[in-house]
């Protein structure tokens, strides 16, 4: 379910998202499985909170239109309500959930809390947990890293799992 909503939430910020910006230093990049990928065409982030709630979403897409290449990352503060700020959030974070998807040519790969806790129940290791690093947060952008390892649609038993290194993002919030 929390999946399906990840995917859902993307998709509707992406099209919400579609003024570009035309800063060239706002980026989403990263390494998979040693092989770089870059967004510049589209990358945005976006923040909004409702009844005491926030939820925050870095997208870096080819275009405005693109729903089958795009790196997305979601973290909300449910249910402890915190502000977010700089520092590091895991897959293991229990104050708040941290989401990622990453798309390439139509297949869907997924990491964060609920993967986590799915390898946990079926005695998976993952050998590089998801997290992100925000370095730099203010009320127009946000910059930080991220890493770890993506399931295909988000199964831990499949054996297609990729691991994204190397992972930027600088984006400014619309």
């Amino acid at each position: 379910m929390k999946k399906n909503l990840l995917a859902s939430v993307f998709l509707i910020i992406t099209l919400a998202g579609c003024k570009k910006d035309t800063d060239e230093n706002f980026h989403v990049s990263f390494s998979v499985n040693g092989a770089n990928k870059s967004y510049k065409g589209h990358v945005f982030a976006h923040k909004e909170t409702v009844s005491g709630f926030s939820q925050l979403v870095v997208n870096g897409s080819t275009s405005a239109t693109s729903y089958n290449d795009y790196m997305g990352i979601y973290l909300d503060n449910y249910p402890a309500g915190n502000n977010f700020s700089t520092g590091e959030y895991t897959d293991a974070g229990t104050t708040y959930s941290l989401l990622s998807t990453y798309a390439n040519g139509g297949s869907e790969y997924e990491a964060g809390q609920s993967i986590a806790e799915d390898a946990v129940s079926y005695g998976v290791t993952i050998t590089n947990h998801f997290k992100i690093n925000i370095t730099q947060l203010d009320a127009e952008t946000i910059r930080g890293t991220f890493s770890g390892d993506f399931y295909p649609g988000g199964n831990v038993r499949s054996t297609g799992k990729i691991t994204i290194t190397n992972g930027e993002f600088y984006a400014k919030f619309q």
